[in-house]
Order: structure tokens, then C-alpha cells, then sequence
């Protein structure tokens, strides 16, 4: 462990912001945004909470920085990761290990985090920590598609007694409404004798409950909504082959989930 650094939890939230933005100035993918919606997407929205993230600092400049948040759904208690990030001219010197070493040491039950796919030198370290890839978080544009199926706004309070309980897969953290506790919709999609649901926000499809048979006609029913962002997980095959049946365009940044167990 260095020594030429501090560490703080439950710091400011403009030093949060400060060093998320300098540890993420050369990031793969270009974060350009104010504290007020730093604050707003990866505090609030993906429930990042300032009380368990940590801020590094070289004297009183913030370097370093992982967010966290935690969350008690049916499989028991879960703290996720949301972000790790060091400034260029401090990275190599025991920083991100750091970090990390201290995230968990607050950590409950399942710890959990998303890489970038292509970001090897994250996955290495996350791997040394004893982490493990799950599955690929993948993320589509559908294209503007009709349907015949009739779709009628559902209580969101069927997803809570209802869908969540009985899905057969794991929604991911940034799109599970119990986690977000982020305004969704829910639709309920008929056709014959074929039945589903989706989960909207916006032009964000949330989620997709039905059988996996029926996952072309789901997103067929889903893609009449446009434009719509879809995110899919290679844990469910047969939603990711109907989404590139239909000709839903995949973007070229991939995520792996990771996950280490309590």
C-alpha cells in the first residue's frame, strides 16, 4: 500500500466528480458532462452511493475514485462496483489495488461489477482480485418494426409480485427497477395465445419477460416503440439470435459482467 496517498470515504460529492472525470479523461468511451449530471446518472439513476464510494487523493487533488452501491434483492445482499478510475500521471502506483481493497472491505455478500470489454488491463486486475466473467452485456438500436399484438399498459406492481419473482434470468443492475427505483412502464403484450411483458423507460427497453420461443415476437412487439436501446445478455441466447434476426443493430462496445462471491 502506497503511503503518498489518502483515502476518504463518503467524500464530496464534487471531489466524487473530480476524480471520476480524471481517471476517466482517456476512457474508451468519451465522458463529457457536468457534476449535475454526473450526479444524476451515476448517483441517483445507477444507484452509486456516495456514502460507500471512496476518493483517492495526492494531497488534496482527488486521483482516484470507485463508486459503489448496494442492493438486497431475492438471491440476498449484492454491492456492486460502479465505476474505478485513476488519474493518468498516478496510474501503477498501487492506486486502483487500493481502491479496490477498500471497497470490499465494505462490501455485503456478492460483489459485482461491468468492464469494458477491450479494457485489459481492468479485467487483469479484477481477475488477480478473484473475480469472474458471468456473461457479456450487449447493447442493440432496434429497428422500427410493426406488430399486430396487442399491447396494454400493465401496474408497474406486477413486475414486483408478479415478474421478478418468477423471471429465469437476472435482470443486469443498471436496469433492475428494484435496484434503480428509477419511473418505468410496463406493457403487457397479447397475440392469440402468445403472452409477455415489457419494461420501458423511455426509449430504453429495460427489461423482456416471456418464453425464450417467443423471444422474436417479443421483440418484434417491443421494436413498434422507436427509437429504442436494448440491452441483452449472453446468458439468454435465444433473445440476442431474435434480436439480430430482426436486424437490430449491435454497438461496438461490449461489457462483461463480473462477479465475486461473498
Amino acid at each position: 500500500m502506497s503511503t503518498q496517498f489518502t483515502y476518504l470515504q463518503n467524500p464530496p460529492i464534487q471531489d466524487l466528480y473530480r476524480a471520476f472525470m480524471s481517471g476517466f479523461s482517456d476512457y474508451i468511451i468519451p465522458f463529457q458532462f457536468d457534476e449535475q449530471t454526473f450526479e444524476d446518472v451515476f448517483l441517483v439513476r445507477n444507484q452509486n452511493q456516495p456514502s460507500r464510494s471512496i476518493v483517492a487523493y495526492d494531497g488534496e487533488e482527488p486521483v482516484g475514485v470507485v463508486l459503489s452501491g448496494i442492493a438486497h434483492l431475492d438471491s440476498g445482499w449484492q454491492t456492486r462496483c460502479g465505476g474505478l478510475a485513476v488519474a493518468p500521471h498516478v496510474r501503477k502506483a498501487g492506486v486502483a489495488t487500493e481502491l479496490m481493497r477498500r471497497f470490499e472491505e465494505a462490501a455485503v455478500g456478492t460483489r459485482l461489477l461491468e468492464v469494458i470489454q477491450g479494457n485489459d488491463a481492468a479485467v487483469s486486475l479484477y481477475e488477480r482480485l478473484g473475480y469472474e466473467t458471468t456473461r457479456e452485456i450487449l447493447y442493440f438500436q432496434a429497428v422500427s418494426l410493426e406488430t399486430n399484438a396487442d399491447m396494454t399498459s400493465e401496474p408497474i406492481q406486477t413486475l414486483f409480485d408478479e415478474l421478478y419473482p418468477t423471471a429465469s434470468h437476472v435482470p443486469i443492475w443498471q436496469r433492475d427497477v428494484r435496484v434503480t427505483q428509477q419511473a418505468a412502464e410496463l406493457v403487457k403484450v397479447v397475440e392469440g395465445d402468445q403472452t409477455g411483458f415489457l419494461l420501458y423507460r423511455d426509449h430504453v427497453l429495460l427489461d423482456v419477460f416471456g418464453q425464450a420461443e417467443e423471444a422474436e415476437w417479443l421483440l418484434r412487439a417491443a421494436a413498434s416503440r422507436s427509437p429504442l436501446h436494448i440491452t441483452l445478455t449472453s446468458d439468454r441466447p435465444e433473445w440476442v439470435e431474435a434480436a439480430r434476426r430482426l436486424g437490430f443493430v449491435q454497438d461496438e462496445i461490449a461489457q462483461f459482467e463480473m462477479v465475486k462471491d461473498a
